[in-house]
Formats: structure tokens, sequence, C-alpha cells
């Protein structure tokens, strides 16, 4: 076992134009601070090329890199949380998305934080459980301690005061396991029900959010990233996922519609023959 105190964990599908901006400042700021790093990739289009630029990154072994068929979101970061705490038993985990990066002095900024603040109860009542630097995702109304640091006011809705967004959480090891318990497993290869229930998890169980910001610690690319269902994005599945009332995405009346008029008619002429 190769003991540590902070473990990263990125997961990456495709998008390999954005993961030469972050990847290599995650793997810069892990060697400096003498932590560990796991990187998980289950690439379709494109995945030879993407996987010579992660085999070349890592032609000095500063990591733990997974090559894999298509996984969904869920399956793939619980698979890193297991297997992170076998190889590396580490104190924190942090799992991020492979559209952010990481700037000089983050490993440390969240350590101390973690150290200082976990399980102390917030001003909104809620003790500290969750901990992130990216304060792009996230919609939540901040209210500074004075030393850097903040927290959701607790107007806020309940998700929102209760924990960050999916795409940075950081915890220690034993939060992980024992209060947010992994992301949940789901039909979709990446979708709301695998990545809320943790926040409300945090929330139900008396935790709040930390927003680590003494200045920017972590850089962000915007892109469309998997998952997204703007216009002009293909649905991850137009029949199943339109059929189901869970899903929301934009046209999504228009396009079910369609569907239940070409499935209604076959039926109504069966009924009509009398089978």
């Amino acid at each position: 076992m190769d003991k540590t105190d902070f473990l990263t964990i990125f997961p990456t599908f495709e998008n390999l134009d954005v993961v030469r901006k972050t990847l290599p400042s995650v793997i810069e700021e892990t060697k400096r601070n003498d932590a560990r790093l796991i990187v998980h990739d289950s690439s379709v289009k494109g995945r030879e090329a993407k996987w010579d630029y992660l085999r070349e990154l890592n032609r000095e072994k500063d990591f733990f890199l997974i090559l894999s068929d298509n996984l969904s979101m869920a399956h793939a970061r619980n698979m890193c949380l297991r297997l992170g705490q076998e190889l590396y038993a580490p104190e924190y985990i942090c799992v991020i998305d492979d559209d952010h990066g990481f700037e000089q002095g983050l490993i440390p900024s969240m350590i101390g934080a973690m150290q200082k603040y976990y399980g102390k109860v917030s001003p909104n009542g809620l003790r500290y459980g969750m901990f992130t630097a990216c304060l792009v995702h996230t919609h939540a109304q901040r209210v500074s301690l004075g030393d850097g640091f903040s927290y959701p006011h607790p107007d806020q809705p309940a998700m929102t005061v209760g924990a960050s967004n999916n795409c940075f959480r950081c915890a220690p090891t034993s939060h992980w396991d024992n209060v947010l318990k992994g992301w949940d497993t789901d039909e979709y290869l990446i979708s709301l029900f695998q990545t809320c229930n943790m926040r409300w998890r945090n929330y139900h169980k008396g935790f709040t959010v930390l927003f680590v910001e003494d200045g920017p610690k972590s850089f962000e690319i915007d892109y469309e990233g998997r998952g997204l269902s703007k216009k002009g994005l293909k649905l991850w599945d137009d029949n199943y996922t339109a059929s189901d009332k869970r899903s929301k995405f934009v046209g999504k009346e228009t396009f079910f519609s369609k569907i239940a008029g070409s499935l209604s008619k076959p039926l109504m002429r069966k009924k009509e023959s009398g089978s």
C-alpha cells in the first residue's frame, strides 16, 4: 500500500483538447505535495488518440491509469473510490470532472480547510462535511467566514445548502464512506439522479459545504460536456430517455409526442382487428 493523505480521482471521457489543458496541472500539484492521483478513461470516439495521450503523459508513472470500456459516470467514480482506498488509504479524497484543473497550492488549501472545519457547525446550522474549490458551478449565495472561506446562506434551497455540484467534491474518506456513500447508479450514462442524491444525503445527515476560495485554487474550461441536453446536442437514448417521465431536456414535449404518436398507430390497428 502506498499510503497518502490526499487522493484525487480524475474520471474523463473523450474531450482530449480539454484534458490537455487540465490534467497536467492536476499531475503537477499532485507531485508537488506527494499526493496520489487516479485517472480513469472510458472514451468511445477518439479513443485511440486519447489513450495514446494518457499513456504518454504517464510515462513516468505519475498516476494510476485505468483505461476501460464505456461505463456510466456512477460506476466509474464508485470503482475509483473503492480502488483508491485499497491502493492508498487516503485521509482525504477529491473527485473532479475533467474540465477542472488545479492551481498551485490547491492541495494544501483543501487539506487545511478539511482539518480546520470538518465537523464544525457552520453559521447556517449544519456541520461542514463537503468541500469544494469550484465557484463556477454553484448557485449558492455565499457568506464569508472572514478567513478566505465561505458557506451557503441558510435561506438557499436545501440541496444548495447541502453540498457542491458534482464537478468538484472533496471530503475526508470517512465522510465519503459513511455519509455520501458514493454515486447512485442509473440507467443513463450520466443523469441528475446519479449526482444529486449525495447532496441530499449530506444535507439530511446534517452537513453543509465549505467553499475554499482563498484566491483561485482551481480553474475550469468552459465546454459542453457529456450528458447535456441543450439544443443541437444528441440525446443519449432518443427513445428511452424521451419516454422516461423523470428526464427533462429542451424540446422533450414535442419529441415525445412524435414517439407516442408513432407507437399508438400500430396498437390501434391491432385493437381494431381484434388481436
